[in-house]
């Protein structure tokens, strides 16, 4: 490359330059009424009206997942364990779990099977012999101390025909019961013993864990029982979800130590996790009539809290929260709103106030 080719290179470069910045000179330069033409494009919002609503204030007190039915399944008979499911194994009612080695069981099973089957015919053997002599006796060809003699021999064999059966109900039953069963429908989540050890009655086999039925249990103050209705509904939250759940059980008798007593809620299978924690608001005083909008509705901006309200000219207009009370999915407000207002829950954060928008209701509040 030539010097002249090297000239010609720089000198375009710098055309390129001046032109962008008379450019941007020109752009800057446009008058007022032109550069409001070039105003934000209206917002996609969704909008819930504002609602007078009985608002108490709350506390926030932690909770835990439970299952309603957690056990841990015992041998019942005792014997070499033969088989346990898997851990994490989904069972049914009924389902087997373990199996004791069940070849004793059915020995003593026919043992027992034999023996009423030898002690019945020994019985109707009786039951002709009390005939005979009763035929006999009536006649005077018997004694009738003969005759008594040979009754209670049957009745004394009646009874051993009962207690025979008796025990080959036991076999059978143990037989049975060295399968180990689920007796609800869950999950296999821990394997208490290992195949081939001896087991004795009540030794733990596994755990198992309903999951198709949970509750949140947590402890609150007894100074808010008052507070606490049964089929109320509170707000519980983590970090993966929150959802409102209504209240099954107060628990009417508290902790001498720590003042608390217990409260369940109902919630909904396959949502949360057994054993994983969260946080529930509990109201912790009378309610009174408020102006409330979702908790969606709230935006923080600087350390200030506020709402934007959609007007009837569709433009959003930026409103201070002042919150008060807290319940479940909803706040009051202590001015700045009035019910029937609509107020944005959705696209509020990157909304600027006076912004045209085209607002749709939300749905699910």
């Amino acid at each position: 490359m030539n010097f002249s080719e090297i000239a010609k290179m720089k000198s375009n470069h710098i055309s390129r330059k001046l032109i962008l910045a008379a450019g941007l000179f020109a752009g800057a330069a446009l008058p007022a009424h032109a550069q409001e033409g070039m105003q934000m494009p209206p917002a996609q919002v969704q909008v819930v009206t504002a609602q007078t609503r009985m608002m108490a204030p709350e506390m926030n007190v932690p909770g835990t997942v439970i299952s309603l039915n957690d056990s841990r399944i015992a041998a019942e008979v005792e014997g070499p364990l033969a088989w346990v499911a898997e851990v994490g194994t989904d069972v049914k009612a009924g389902d087997m779990i373990a199996r004791i080695d069940g070849r004793l069981f059915d020995i003593a099973r026919r043992q027992a099977e034999a023996n009423v089957k030898r002690l019945e015919a020994d019985l109707l053997f009786r039951e002709q012999d009390v005939a005979r002599y009763q035929n006999l006796a009536s006649s005077d060809a018997a004694s009738k101390a003969r005759l008594q003699e040979v009754t209670a021999t049957r009745d004394m064999l009646k009874e051993d025909v009962a207690n025979a059966r008796a025990l080959l109900e036991k076999a059978e039953g143990d037989l049975k019961r060295a399968t180990i069963r689920a007796p609800f429908p869950g999950h296999v989540v821990a394997r208490l013993a290992n195949v081939g050890e001896y087991l004795t009655v009540g030794k733990d086999v596994a755990r198992l864990v309903d999951t198709g039925h949970v509750e949140v249990t947590l402890p609150a103050p007894i100074a808010i029982t008052p507070f606490l209705k049964v089929g109320e509904k509170v707000l519980v939250q983590n970090d993966h979800g929150r959802a409102e759940l209504p209240i099954r059980a107060v628990v009417p008798v508290g902790d001498m130590v720590s003042r608390m007593v217990e409260v369940r809620l109902s919630a909904e299978a396959g949502t949360w996790v057994i054993g994983s924690s969260v946080k529930v608001d509990l109201p912790k005083g009378e309610a009174s009539e408020s102006v409330a909008v979702p908790r969606d509705a709230l935006i923080l901006k600087g350390g200030t809290r506020f709402v934007y309200r959609v007007g009837g000219d569709n433009k959003a207009e930026q409103v201070v929260a002042n919150v008060g009370a807290v319940v479940g999915m909803w706040v009051a407000l202590d001015g700045g709103v009035e019910a029937g207002d609509q107020v944005v829950v959705r696209g509020g954060e990157r909304l600027q106030p006076g912004q045209d928008v085209i607002a749709q209701p939300a749905t699910g509040y």
